[in-house]
Formats: C-alpha cells, structure tokens, sequence
C-alpha cells in the first residue's frame, strides 16, 4: 500500500490503488437518527496533493487525522492504532478489483468527526505506515461513508472546508447504499455503460476489465500520481478518454482500466477530482450524493 504512487511511462509497468470493500455481505453501522440533532457547523480540512482529504478527528477524546474516502467502506483504522489502544483483532478482508487482501477488523470506541459522535464503530484494520511517510503527517485511518452519512455534510474543496446541517440538492444526484457503504453513480465510459463509485480518495478514474483496449499504441508519459485504497495493481491509460454523467461531458481526465482485474456490483471508481468537482453535498434525508462543479 502506497499513498504515493507512480503511474509510470510502460503500460505494463504502471501501478495504481484501488478502493478496498469489506468481504462482508454489508455495513452493519446505520447513519445516525438523530441527524436532525446535529447543529450547523464546519470544521477545516486540508487538502494533500490536490484531492486526498484530511480532517481532525477524535478517538477516545484524543485528536487525530483521518483521510475522508467515500471509496472505502467499511472504514479502516491504522495497525499503529489498533496497537496503540490494544484493540482486540479479529481476522477480515477486503475485495479489492476481485482480488482478496486479508486485514483485520476492530471494535473503536468513541469516535467523532464535527458534530458526528459514534459509541462504537468496526473498522478495518490496514498498515497505513506508508502513507504516513508519504504524507509527512500520522493518519489515524480512513473514514468512508458508513461515519459521513450518519449526518447531512458538504465537503468543498475550495474553502477546504466539512460543512454539517441541511444541504441544497444542487448537483449531479448520485443514490447512496446503506447495505454497502457505497455511491454508486451511473454513467457512460467510451460509449459504454458503467457503474462507478464515487471516491474522493484517488484523482483517477478507473474501470474493470480487458474490454477498454483501444488499439492504439501506447503512448509515453511522464510520471504521475493517483491514489486509492488497498493493493497495487497493474494499470493501462485509456486514450482520450469521454466519460458522460448525469448530462454532463467530461473530458480529459486521467482514465485507466485494470484487464485483470473485476468486481461485483460496480465497474471501478472516479476521484472526485479527477472530473475537477468544487464540492461534494451529502442529504441524510434522501440518502443521495450531489457532485458540484
């Protein structure tokens, strides 16, 4: 697992990170009930590399960082933790592109973010070691959707900023699955019809499959950075990529296809970034994601 990762010249040679999801059948922690409770507020976040977000929050009382990863569910605490509070491990895995990773799993006690207070919380447990270094700073773990949809919230990169309370249902809507922990947006890659979750921990977009050749030579590039959750896999760009969603054309964004690669449910992901969106809305109410340009 590395935060940093190079996508390099050689097609074969190319890497990239994909989401890890639970091997389990679904997520078992339910948004909150009590989202109507929950008070107007905003708390800062700081922005790493142009996409991967990174909030101050609590575990027993105690400050941390976590990166905020709509692409991992469930969500994953660091090994360093785990260890450090001497948390019981019981054996997990994640799926990652069809591919099984064992890691473990834990119980975390008293976990909040802004105003969302959660008593008890399973959480995968990974080695985020890596990520670390790479970011300079310690990351406590990586908070998925099953924590930020037990509230109402926008994220809006601009103002680097986790905005709590009503939102505005402006944007391109994306429903929201409680059982998977996953948004899961409807859209068309190349002319073919995908489902994509929406993943604001990588700046890439990425399907599933052998299908995405496009006959061209491949071209050299310089070295690039994108990121995800879980293994490395072996990557191939897509040439001049079109991806249509929710009426909209985006064009251009860095799009890679992974031919050994599948996956139950969904067709790979999209970073937030990656189609240069401004803000991410989130209604409890409606349970629906809006992408905001």
């Amino acid at each position: 697992m590395n935060v940093k990762n190079t996508l390099g010249a050689s097609l074969l040679a190319t890497f990239l990170v994909v989401p890890g999801i639970c091997t389990a059948n679904n997520i078992t922690n339910t948004p909150s009930d009590n989202a109507d409770l929950m008070p107007h507020t905003s708390i800062p976040v700081s922005i790493h590399n142009g996409f991967l977000v990174v909030a101050v929050g609590q575990i027993g009382g105690q400050k941390q960082n976590f990166i905020l990863d709509t692409g991992t569910a469930p969500s994953i605490l660091n090994t360093r933790l785990a260890k450090k509070f001497h948390l019981p491990v019981t054996a997990a895995a994640l799926i990652a592109a069809g591919k099984r990773i064992d890691s473990g799993q834990v119980l975390v006690h008293e976990l909040d973010l802004g105003p969302i207070h959660i008593p008890a919380l399973q959480m995968n447990v990974i080695d985020l070691s890596q990520w670390e270094k790479s970011l300079g700073i310690e990351i406590a773990g990586l908070l998925g959707m099953d924590v930020l949809a037990r509230a109402s919230f926008r994220l809006d990169y601009d103002k680097s900023e986790l905005q709590f309370g009503s939102v505005a249902d402006e944007g391109i809507p994306v429903g929201y699955n409680n059982s998977t922990g996953l948004a899961l947006a409807d859209a068309v890659l190349q002319g073919k019809p995908v489902r994509l979750i929406v993943d604001t921990g990588s700046d890439l977009v990425v399907v599933y499959g052998d299908h995405w050749q496009s006959g061209a030579p491949a071209q050299p590039s310089p070295a690039k950075q994108g990121t995800s959750v879980a293994e490395q896999l072996p990557a191939r760009p897509i040439l001049r990529p079109e991806l249509q969603l929710g009426g909209q054309q985006f064009r251009g964004a860095r799009t890679y296809y992974l031919p050994a690669s599948n996956a139950t449910g969904y067709d790979g992901f999209f970073g937030v970034r990656a189609l240069k969106l401004h803000a991410i809305s989130f209604n409890h109410h409606s349970q629906t994601l809006y992408l905001q340009n």
